[in-house]
């Protein structure tokens, strides 16, 4: 996978939803195909981000739209399809890792091969860009172990906004929390993901 591939935008809630929900609806199976091109790449690179293996991504993206789809009568446009979407497929995420720690497996970090999640791209007070660790390859694989070490709702939280770009009250509203809470969590993902780079790059 290519680095751009791994750099998907958040896409902007249009208002070419509404339409295609409504149809999707009611039975019009092209249209939520169409939802799925819109959101796939948001959807899939947030998994990716949170588990760290491109085909369990992948699967998990198949499994956030079947249950959009399957939940779809149930939407009642209270709020934007894309968040409704978003809060599907992070609680989806959360879920799958909180299973995945009862199960005996490989690290987040095998498998990536050249691949850099490189969750430390905007991060401030110094740390690292994602351009200068993209530099070192060889350090590809230690921000991964370094996104891996924090807790689910940390990696979450710095995914949604430092890799997602979702604004705060977006994220609020997906997680159902205050945006004070949204804050405080970022806050102490990053400094917990700088203490992580930190100690690798020490030992490097």
């Amino acid at each position: 996978m290519k680095r751009a591939e791994l750099e998907t935008p958040l896409p902007g809630a249009s208002d070419d939803d509404c339409p295609l929900v409504s149809r999707a609806q009611a039975g019009d199976t092209a249209a939520f195909e169409a939802l799925v091109r819109r959101y796939e790449g948001w959807v899939f690179t947030l998994a990716l981000r949170m588990v760290g293996d491109r085909g369990e991504a992948e699967d998990m993206a198949q499994e956030v739209f079947l249950k959009a789809y399957r939940g779809l009568p149930r939407f009642r446009g209270t709020a934007r399809f894309s968040t409704w979407l978003y809060a599907i497929a992070s609680h989806h995420c959360l879920n799958h890792l909180r299973a995945r720690r009862h199960r005996p497996e490989a690290g987040a970090a095998e498998g990536l091969g050249g691949d850099a999640l490189l969750a430390a791209e905007h991060l401030p007070d110094g740390a690292p860009r994602a351009d200068e660790l993209l530099e070192r390859a060889d350090l590809a694989r230690i921000v991964q172990i370094g996104l891996s070490a924090l807790t689910e709702d940390h990696r979450l939280i710095l995914i949604l906004r430092d890799i997602q770009g979702m604004p705060y009250e977006e994220i609020a509203e997906t997680l159902r929390v205050e945006v004070g809470t949204v804050r405080s969590r970022l806050h102490r993902a990053r400094a917990e993901l700088r203490q992580q780079l930190a100690v690798h790059l020490e030992r490097g």
